[in-house]
């Protein structure tokens, strides 16, 4: 298999990932009624930090602990956010291409 980080198909999906995880959080945070600024002092970064992960306007990397922070101040795992950004990008492009299905 080639390198799939030197693809732009491997970008476009990261990229598009990580917006889709932005928007998990805010559907799980507007779900719970929770405002931006409740979620950002509950995981102890800022409401604009907040803001931009929700929009897609982070640009610089993140932890998982950072994230696992914001899962936790909304009332969900880490693995409910992964796992509804991945529903809502659907299966890699490299993975479409050779036919290789998800084993659930």
């Amino acid at each position: 298999m080639k390198s799939l980080r030197n693809t732009g198909a491997y970008e476009r999906y990261r990229q598009e990932h990580a917006r889709c995880l932005g928007e998990a959080v805010e559907e799980f945070r507007t779900a719970k009624n929770l405002t931006r600024n409740e979620v950002a002092m509950r995981a102890n970064v800022s409401v604009r930090w907040i803001r931009r992960l929700e929009t897609n306007r982070l640009h610089t990397n993140y932890t998982i602990r950072r994230l696992d922070q914001v899962a936790g101040a909304i009332g969900v795992e880490l693995y409910d956010l992964y796992e509804r950004a991945g529903e809502m990008t659907g299966p890699p492009p490299w993975l479409k291409a050779e036919g290789i299905q998800n084993d659930e």
